[in-house]
């Protein structure tokens, strides 16, 4: 397991197609005073809804790369964030975790 915050909500929350970023934020508010961010570069592939409550992040199983690279024949980084029992795949070339105080309209990018 790479991080897990069973009790925060994840956003997606900006992507930039021209270099595949990815940011998916769980940003800070009344009961939490730092934004937690879920930076992915390299993205190829993403399935996950708009909203997430509870995520953890971990490393794809050989299952999911085989699904992966059945769908799209990419050799990437699998990451699974975990939400609500749901899987939802992310292929990049890497996934950084940051906790930071920042505005939450800040971007990463």
């Amino acid at each position: 397991m790479i991080a897990t915050y069973p009790d925060r909500r994840f956003q997606v929350w900006e992507y930039r197609v021209s270099h595949g970023s990815l940011l998916v934020r769980s940003p800070k508010g009344l009961h939490a005073e730092k934004n937690i961010d879920l930076v992915f570069v390299g993205v190829g592939y993403m399935a996950l809804p708009r909203l997430m409550r509870g995520v953890s992040i971990n490393r794809g199983t050989a299952d999911d790369r085989s699904v992966v690279n059945e769908d799209i024949g990419d050799d990437d980084q699998v990451f699974v964030l975990v939400s609500e029992g749901r899987r939802h795949l992310v292929v990049a070339a890497g996934c950084q975790v940051s906790e930071n105080d920042g505005d939450i309209f800040d971007s990463p990018f």
